[in-house]
């Protein structure tokens, strides 16, 4: 079950939006992985009792109110919990934005951001690395031999941050496409006042000027448009497992190879002794150990 509402404040240059989910687990349990979940998306926890309150400032451009990216802005988010059952949890996403005027899109990414806190809440610690596929022996969040995530917190992280950053492109293309036309209908306009010599010079240098400056902030927005989208279509790279080649034979009729089996490491500390120098370790090796002569008892006297 979701609600979602929202709420814009212009006098106080804020928007609130509410979302309202159930989530599985006793009320404990939740809160302390909303906690988790929420500082993953770099919110500073400024109370977690009894409603988690979280601040996250404003970065980049959104600094200056001049940010595509609704996730640039400074966002306060307060969870409230409620007990809805012996297994289940009800929690109120509460977000105050300092931006009085998104849009639906924007509003959406927003929603998208308490999706992603409510999907890491649900995770749990997977026991063999996805990477090197060490088995834990504990609740670790790393895997102890490559430091790789042991859940998928950082997929999820990923589709939000793709979708606020294809979200940023299409609102600075849109912008672009809109003060583009106006720019070409002022040069139009000012040409022909020229040509027909209705207006005073002053008053044709200044419809030039606001052409200009609507083209050169037409093309600024397709700019930061395309850098948009271009940062997300970047993939992180991430490791695979290397599959054994299969035959056209074996795809015809299915018999495939099989995989290889699961490699055995062990800990990040151990492996250490191969830094050693082999030819110190071969001739080590290769020296006798001396040992002591065996006596026989029956002499001594």
């Amino acid at each position: 079950m979701e609600t979602i509402s929202s709420t814009t404040n212009t006098a106080a240059q804020t928007t609130e939006i509410y979302i309202k989910k159930v989530l599985p687990g006793n009320i404990e349990s939740v809160r302390s992985q909303l906690i988790s979940a929420v500082e993953s998306l770099g919110y500073d926890i400024i109370e977690d009792e009894p409603h988690i309150v979280g601040r996250r400032g404003a970065k980049d451009w959104g600094t200056w109110y001049g940010s595509a990216d609704v996730l640039d802005y400074a966002m306060n988010l307060t969870i409230r919990l409620k007990p809805v059952g012996a297994t289940s949890t009800r929690a109120t996403f509460d977000y105050l934005i300092k931006h009085p005027m998104l849009n639906k899109g924007e509003k959406n990414i927003v929603v998208q951001e308490a999706h992603t806190i409510a999907a890491i809440c649900r995770q749990s610690v997977e026991k063999i690395c996805p990477v090197c596929e060490t088995e834990s022996t504990d609740d670790s969040r790393f895997c102890r031999q490559c430091g790789a995530p042991l859940t998928t917190e950082l997929a999820e992280l990923e589709v939000l941050r793709m979708m606020a950053e294809i979200r940023a492109g299409k609102t600075s293309v849109v912008t672009a496409a809109i003060l583009m036309p106006i720019a070409l209908i002022l040069f139009a306009l000012a040409l022909t006042l020229i040509l027909l010599r209705g207006i005073e010079p002053a008053g044709v240098i200044g419809l030039f000027s606001f052409a200009g400056i609507a083209a050169v902030c037409a093309i600024i927005c397709v700019g930061f448009g395309w850098n948009r989208i271009n940062r997300a279509l970047k993939k992180s790279e991430t490791p695979h497992q290397k599959l054994p080649r299969q035959t056209p034979a074996a795809l015809q009729t299915g018999e495939f190879d099989e995989l290889p089996p699961p490699r055995a490491v062990g800990s990040i500390t151990e492996g250490t002794t191969n830094l050693l120098d082999r030819e110190w370790t071969n001739q080590r090796e290769k020296e006798k150990v001396p040992l002591a002569q065996r006596r026989d008892t029956n002499d001594l006297n």
